[in-house]
């Protein structure tokens, strides 16, 4: 009985160090997970650089930086709520020697767009969806759509008619010179007026609240009127226009214009005067005082102003019989030969003295 007693302690003991053992290995293999994930979670959570994915190179690199060390779920999440392309990432955190190296003088840093498909990409109107070197990109629609009621509105004219451009231009209808705008990437350019443009406000019909008025160059604009200017006006306010009447003020002036449908120039500040000349009128400093030949009313003008083909159309046929490159250069002459020339007509004068300010 005693040897039977003394043989039973050994297979507990080998129970008890196979039950150790088991709980080694757990506890070993609950560490190692432990650390697989701690290494994911880090390799997840890895600062990197978010760049905007609106301005990227040819080859699809980023040079328009967002943030610094930002997690690629940070830098994601404006482009995950939003429609619209926004983000990238890179993964690389770049110090700000490196940063300039790739950004002006290695055209660009490699990302990765948040976005990889068009699903849910809201372009905007007159822009289309498109999947440009494995990312989506927002371009320019080739083709004209059938525009919304809302945007033919807002745009001010009839989707299937001609409408005149404030460049000029005419276009077939407002989708041809949306498409125009959207190439260009401009916001100025829009709708002016319905139907072809016109060299006069006879033939324009101006949207509602509008009044057809030319301007310098007797080009028409549909624009919005002054509704009211102020009733009790200083007397110092009175200003002069180039058509000898006195006005309460400049705003009084740019009304009638505005209703008489053609731009009246200020002459002078302070009421007309009947024997005003250039040696009584006073000029601001930046400008200088030229005589009408047609009146012999003195008129103060802005001189010295750069000439710039973006901002005036031409020819024009001025009063002297000349024809000019553009407004700008006619006023340049006037300017040096001291004397006031107006626009007579659009285009090359008929009969010329010659062209100037072709330059």
């Amino acid at each position: 009985m005693n040897a039977a007693l003394n043989r039973s302690p050994p297979p507990k003991s080998a129970a008890a160090a196979s039950t150790i053992s088991i709980k080694r290995v757990s506890a070993a293999k609950l560490v190692l997970l432990f650390f697989l994930c701690l290494m994911v979670f880090v390799d997840f959570a890895k600062a990197g650089t978010c760049w905007s994915a609106m301005i990227r190179t040819s080859n699809g690199r980023c040079k328009e930086l967002l943030r610094e060390k930002s997690t690629k779920e940070e830098c994601c999440q404006a482009a995950s709520s939003s429609r619209s392309l926004t983000t990238a990432w890179s993964a690389d955190e770049l110090d700000s020697g490196t940063l300039f190296f790739w950004r002006v003088l290695g055209g660009g840093v490699p990302c990765s767009p948040c976005r990889d498909s068009c699903k849910d990409v809201e372009c905007g109107l007159d822009k289309s969806c498109v999947i440009r070197k494995g990312a989506p990109k927002c371009v320019c629609s080739s083709k004209c759509k059938e525009l919304s009621n809302k945007a033919v509105r807002s745009a001010g004219g009839a989707s299937k008619s001609a409408v005149c451009g404030t460049d000029g231009r005419s276009y077939r209808n407002i989708c041809r010179l949306r498409k125009r705008a959207c190439r260009r990437r401009t916001t100025t350019l829009t709708v002016a007026y319905n139907g072809v443009c016109q060299s006069s406000c006879d033939k324009i019909e101006c949207p509602q609240g509008k009044h057809c008025l030319l301007d310098q160059n007797l080009t028409p604009h549909c624009v919005n009127c002054m509704k009211k200017c102020p009733m009790h006006v200083q007397k110092k306010r009175q200003v002069c226009g180039s058509d000898g009447l006195t006005y309460p003020s400049a705003c009084h002036l740019r009304a009638k214009a505005c209703r008489k449908g053609k731009a009246v120039p200020i002459a002078y500040k302070g009421a007309c005067k009947a024997e005003a000349s250039c040696s009584s009128v006073h000029c601001r400093q930046s400008q200088s005082c030229l005589a009408d030949l047609s009146t012999g009313r003195p008129r103060c003008v802005s001189c010295g102003v750069e000439c710039r083909p973006r901002h005036m159309h031409g020819p024009i046929c001025g009063t002297n019989n000349s024809t000019y490159h553009t407004w700008c250069h006619m006023m340049q002459d006037a300017c040096q030969r001291g004397y006031v020339i107006d626009t007579m007509h659009n285009g090359k004068c008929r009969t010329t003295k010659g062209k100037m300010g072709n330059t």
